[in-house]
């Protein structure tokens, strides 16, 4: 008659399949965390969905591990920037980020008018964006629009995701009055592409933002101040002048503080990566030393 196995042999079977059933879970856990999030590059949409403003300051202002910014401008048919506001913007971004190269690509693309929330922009850069941040190369995307922003009227430009901006056309030249709207539009270009470098007070703190106007500068002749963004604030503001165009000093130094804050979002993908091999390591010496004591 055959010996039937022992209780605590099978217990002590059951107990190393569920071992390594624990430290393999741990080891390929990060994997769907990283494609679900964007991690590392492994999934550029989702990681651009997931981007607050300001939150990819860092790969911006920095030369490491990003040395190349690619400048990707979508617009629909008739609304692609003045050529003296791009190359302002160009200039604007030598002064402020540490890169070897900064390619402008223009395109031209198919979006009707219509009146965008910013998930419906996201949902348009989806269909059309070509260059996404990736592990050497930033890049940063301006979708240039006919129509308006659905939640809140006037609104000139609107940096809606870590690497993303839109720019309104139609409410541009509104505000120009049948002047020229190339000034108008380089100094939202500007104003919008601050606020995606941390500016003012998204990344860290900044003793020149305005408490009344979070994100932006008590001072009128810097293009970070408040009332560039709308068109009601911005015609009560130029007074026959042109915008704003230039970074204050104080947004100069704020640039200093920001590269060297940390931002969670950042440190977020290596600590749980770190966490989670950490406790498959823990598994492994828990089942061993449970063995040794079978």
């Amino acid at each position: 008659m055959a010996n039937r196995p022992s209780g605590p042999a099978r217990t002590r079977g059951w107990s190393r399949l569920q071992a390594w059933v624990v430290v393999a879970f741990f080891v390929v856990l990060p994997l769907p965390l990283a494609l679900g999030f964007g991690w590392f590059g492994l999934n550029p949409v989702e990681a651009e969905r997931n981007a607050p403003v300001g939150s990819l300051s860092h790969e911006l202002l920095n030369s490491f591990p990003d040395n190349r910014l690619v400048v990707e401008i979508a617009s629909a048919p008739g609304a692609t920037p003045p050529s003296a506001s791009m190359s302002l913007l160009w200039a604007r971004m030598n002064e402020t980020v540490q890169k070897a190269s900064i390619q402008f690509v223009l395109e031209t693309v198919s979006v009707p008018s219509a009146s965008f929330t910013s998930d419906g922009l996201f949902s348009v850069e989806q269909s059309v964006r070509q260059f996404w941040p990736s592990v050497g190369q930033m890049a940063i995307f301006f979708l240039c629009v006919h129509g308006s922003y659905a939640d809140q009227s006037g609104v000139l430009g609107l940096a809606f995701r870590g690497s993303s901006i839109a720019v309104f056309t139609d409410t541009i030249e509104s505000t120009a009055g049948g002047g020229d709207p190339a000034p108008i539009t380089s100094t939202v270009l500007i104003h919008e592409f601050g606020h995606e470098l941390g500016l003012v007070g998204l990344v860290g703190s900044a003793p020149n933002e305005d408490p009344g106007h979070p994100g932006h500068s008590t001072d009128p002749n810097d293009v970070m101040y408040y009332a560039v963004e709308s068109s009601a604030g911005l015609a009560g503001l130029l007074g026959g002048t042109a915008p704003p165009t230039q970074f204050g000093a104080a947004d100069l130094a704020d640039l200093q503080t920001v590269r060297n804050t940390p931002i969670p979002l950042e440190l977020l993908p290596p600590v749980v990566v770190a966490g989670c091999w950490v406790a498959a390591g823990v598994a492994v010496l828990v089942f061993r030393r449970a063995a040794r004591q079978a």
